[in-house]
């Protein structure tokens, strides 16, 4: 709620409630289509961070046409709405941009225990299959009898 001290009134206190931004029509599938993404990728962080079973193949094909999407809706409202409105988007692009700043550090996080769960095995495999006189990778490179 913002006070204005209006001096005109002999200094009363005026208090106006806060004025929601308008929508404009042009802009809202560009709305929905930042919601749809926003989901998406809200899905996949907290999938990733929980440790669940993930679908990257389904969750990157929602992504690829929640972006198709978001991309149309863009270009159709940057053609029919004013700068005015189209700058009235930056506190949403901003939330979708701070979702996908999270969304990239999971990924990162998950890519780095795929990453030493791969070597833990890989080592494991050489281990066992080793009878003592060459390593593994030696049999792969052609280095064994």
């Amino acid at each position: 709620m913002d006070v204005v001290n209006d001096n005109e009134n002999h200094g009363d206190v005026i208090e106006h409630e806060p004025v929601a931004p308008q929508i404009v029509p042009a802009l809202e599938p560009v709305l929905f289509a930042i919601k749809r993404l926003e989901e998406v990728v809200e899905r996949e962080t907290r999938l990733l961070l929980d440790g669940e079973t993930i679908d990257l193949a389904d969750i990157n094909s929602h992504k690829s046409r929640g972006l198709r999407d978001f991309n149309k809706a863009m270009n159709k409202a940057a053609k029919t709405a004013g700068t005015p409105a189209l700058k009235s988007l930056q506190p949403v692009l901003d939330s979708l941009r701070q979702k996908l700043d999270r969304n990239c550090e999971a990924i990162k996080l998950h890519l780095r225990a795929v990453t030493e769960l791969t070597g833990i095995i890989r080592d494991a495999l050489e281990t066992q299959e080793a009878d003592g006189t060459y390593t593994a990778l030696q049999m792969r490179n052609g280095q064994g009898a």
